[in-house]
């Protein structure tokens, strides 16, 4: 049985239209249906992995949140990276117009899934700015700091949560 208590872990072509089913319930706001159909999907990537954090995060379930996050970020780079690994271009920025720019380091917390096709940058991106918020929530104050440093001190939202940590 799948952890919802469900129907079981699904293969093939059924996974990538529940991987796909997940990702429209994100969109929706559903994290309990979106998490239900990642983890019948079977998958084990970074997207899914990432999906799953931001269902999890958006229940308040921090500490899955960010052990989903550490393995996302694992499988996105090929390695444990316990400590930010150094340098991450920002989402995009030099293709993007000023506006785009400023409305992202403006943004709260992105709550749009990850896809397959995201490029690498951009994944790793999403996938601090959540580690962040996660690591936030459990106290982890270095590590707010670190990656808030590590993407260059350009999102308000994480600059807002170093503010009591810094206090």
């Amino acid at each position: 049985m799948g952890q919802m208590g469900g129907t079981p872990p699904t293969a093939g072509a059924d996974s990538g239209r529940l991987f796909a089913f997940g990702v429209t319930y994100i969109c929706c706001g559903a994290w309990t249906l979106a998490y239900d159909c990642f983890i019948r999907s079977a998958r084990e990537d970074a997207p899914t992995r990432y999906n799953l954090a931001l269902c999890c995060f958006h229940v308040g379930w921090y500490k899955e949140s960010y052990r989903l996050i550490a393995e996302a970020e694992r499988l996105l780079n090929g390695t444990l990276c316990e400590v930010p690994c150094p340098g991450v271009p920002s989402m995009s920025r030099r293709q993007s117009p000023e506006v785009f720019r400023s409305w992202d380091a403006a943004s709260e917390l992105p709550r749009c899934p990850l896809l397959s096709e995201t490029p690498r940058d951009n994944a790793l991106t999403l996938i601090l700015r959540l580690r962040a918020e996660a690591a936030f929530h459990l106290g982890r104050n270095e590590e707010v700091r670190t990656i808030a440093a590590r993407l260059g001190h350009r999102y308000e939202h994480l600059e807002n949560l170093l503010k009591p940590i810094d206090r």
